[in-house]
């Protein structure tokens, strides 16, 4: 059987159980697994009874966080009123985790059914949260460590059912293992017996102790990058059973002998109290936090941050070696329709612009100016996206923002367009990108001084989650504010797929950077301003500054252009005789002069066109921007196949 057909028939069988409105899936969540972009389970007892208040709401918001930081939708799962939660708001996480007088209780499997029955709280252990991803179809999940097999388990029987849940549920669960307060050694023993693979991560096969890098045992394998990481899960799939990947704490806040002496007098204390089942974990991580004067709390804390980034890592990888329209099983099942969307995907900076005008004449000599000042939502990506859902286009806007008032300007500024697809970045990381834009009395920009920091936030990663959508895209906009390496990846991709890539040079700063490699000789329209041009020219390597043998057309007829427009006009025709056996559509903008549009005809023959500039009556209010609209007006008239 098929392994998609298998999972089907597996998630037809488990979502019996709670598809009668005991479930509520956040809308977020639900349109990620309908559009298979990729979702992270996260377990929510470390919230109810793993930390306490407030560190584990803190905690559980800071992951959520890291992993929305990599354009992935955290659903953390849990129970609140008698009903299953797939995603909460941070109010249901807070609800969860402020203590109170009802009862919440801890929720494996077993315990569904009475704590749904009674309307009670429940925080879901790793083997609850297994059981509701597997019925969504959630395909990671991140925790601090796994339950297991207890100490004098082989008399006891006191197993966890952690480990039965994950040799049912083909999920990867990235931990630090196994928590350390229980017998590795017989858990790991189990876990082969059931047919789970234990693989380390980037350890050279040791497998860690929770708080500590090494505990002595060993996995069954070893992966190094999330590469790897992912193309394990994609084969273990194929048995039915899930992998647990161990990934050790980067820093030890604490020593192996330390932790252990805690342990043992932990679990000593726990047999006098006469504690047993499922109150043992919390109590003896209780008790343990206490003697290490909360060290192994914050011990906990870290790993769990770093599970989130690995993990975020490793989805991210293995949705695009896996799940992605391009991976070649879909491939092939997909191509007739793959224009079937057409969205125009536009990726780059958007940023808050602070323009102050002045208002006579431009002196720099230390007078003070009159002038005005204006606080509106900018960046070329921004602009592009705007413009383009104003005219009536779909568009697809990928950008970042910070979680600041800034961002929400920014996101307020594109209610006309779906703006899912902005990452929010947290604000104490990385505010959103702003801009100072200094104009004369004319509207002409004379200077700007920005910070553009967020915009690195616009990564191969965001890129690669959302590959569907460029593979389905008549044409991809990119901006100059995009990092080279992201750039790379795009024009790559595209040019693998026959997809035309529009690059906006956006400022004379940033307008050469795809032309120092040869990634440039994969786009198909480029509209540099004359200045941006002369920068592109510069930064040309010296074998590709050979002008060809080129037959020019000038607006129909052969020769130079008048003396008079002249400079510019001839200097730009110089330049783009470079460019064209590369580029086939090329759009000069040169301000009151007018545009100067390129294009191929042939190998060997080029028209140029000069649209003279219209006189403009009224004063204008701003040049800035003005390219950024003109580019989308051009781009969004031809019909792309």
């Amino acid at each position: 059987m098929h392994r998609g057909a298998m999972r089907g028939c597996l998630h037809q069988h488990v979502r019996r159980h709670f598809s009668k409105g005991s479930m509520d899936v956040t809308a977020e969540v639900r349109d990620a697994l309908n559009n298979r972009r990729p979702v992270i389970a996260l377990e929510s007892a470390v919230i109810t009874h793993g930390l306490p208040y407030p560190k584990n709401v803190q905690t559980a918001m800071e992951m959520e966080r890291i992993i929305k930081s990599h354009g992935i939708v955290p659903a953390t799962i849990g129970v609140i009123d008698g009903r299953v939660k797939a995603g909460m708001v941070s109010e249901q996480i807070d609800a969860l985790g402020l203590p109170t007088e009802k009862k919440t209780v801890k929720v494996s499997r077993r315990d569904f059914p009475y704590v749904l029955s009674q309307g009670l709280n429940g925080g879901t252990t790793v083997s609850g949260t297994l059981v509701i991803a597997n019925a969504l179809g959630i395909q990671f999940f991140v925790t601090g460590g796994i339950g297991g097999v207890h100490i004098d388990g082989q008399n006891s029987m006191d197993i966890s059912a952690d480990l039965l849940e994950l040799s049912r549920c083909p999920i990867m669960v990235v931990s630090a293992g196994i928590k350390s307060i229980l017998d590795i050694g017989r858990t790991l023993e189990y876990l082969e017996t059931v047919g789970v693979c234990v693989a380390s991560y980037n350890s050279k096969g040791d497998f860690p102790a929770f708080y500590t890098k090494k505990s002595g045992y060993h996995s069954a394998c070893d992966v190094t990058t999330p590469k790897e990481a992912a193309s394990l899960l994609e084969q273990c799939q194929n048995t039915g059973s899930g992998v647990l990947l161990a990934v050790p704490i980067p820093e030890e806040k604490i020593t192996k002998a330390e932790i252990d002496i805690a342990i043992n007098n932990a679990l000593n204390l726990c047999a006098k109290q006469g504690i047993m089942g499922k109150n043992v974990t919390p109590f003896v991580l209780s008790e343990v936090s206490r003697v290490t004067k909360g060290v192994s709390m914050e011990t906990n804390i870290s790993l769990l941050k770093n599970n989130s980034l690995i993990g975020s890592k490793i989805a991210i990888e293995y949705y695009s070696k896996v799940l992605s329209p391009w991976s070649k099983p879909i491939f092939e099942i997909k191509k007739n329709i793959k224009k079937a969307n057409n969205s125009v995907v536009v990726v780059g900076g958007s940023n808050v612009d602070y323009v102050l005008q002045v208002d006579e004449d431009f002196k720099l000599d230390g007078r003070m100016l009159a002038g005005q000042m204006k606080q509106v939502s900018g960046g070329v990506g921004r602009n592009i996206a705007d413009a383009l859902g104003r005219f009536g286009h779909d568009v697809y806007f990928l950008s970042a923002v910070g979680g600041d008032s800034n961002g929400e300007l920014i996101l307020k500024s594109l209610n006309h367009i779906s703006t899912e697809n902005v990452v929010v970045i947290d604000d104490h990381l990385q505010p959103t990108s702003w801009c100072v834009v200094l104009q004369n009395r004319t509207g002409d920009c004379m200077a700007c001084i920005g910070d553009m920091g967020c915009h690195e936030q616009i990564s191969v990663d965001m890129i690669k989650i959302n590959i569907d959508a460029l593979y389905r895209s008549p044409l991809v906009v990119i901006d100059g504010n995009v990092c080279a390496e992201t750039m790379k990846f795009v024009i790559g991709f595209c040019n693998e797929e026959n997809i035309p890539v529009y690059f906006e040079t956006t400022d004379i700063s940033v307008a050469a950077k795809p032309f120092r490699t040869d990634m440039w000789k994969g786009l198909s329209f480029i509209s540099p301003n004359f200045e941006e041009l002369q920068q592109i020219s510069n930064a040309i390597p010296a074998r590709d500054r050979v002008n060809y043998a080129i037959k020019v057309s000038i607006n129909g007829d052969d020769g130079e252009f008048d003396d008079a427009r002249d400079r510019i006009m001839n200097s730009s025709k110089d330049v783009v005789c470079k460019l064209i056996s590369h580029i086939p559509v090329i759009m000069v903008t040169l301000g009151d002069k007018g545009l100067l549009l390129a294009s191929r005809q042939s190998d060997d023959t080029v028209s140029l066109v000069h649209y003279p500039a219209h006189k403009i009556l009224e004063t204008p209010v701003s040049a800035s921007g003005a390219g950024d609209c003109y580019s989308l007006c051009e781009s969004g008239t031809p019909k792309f196949h």
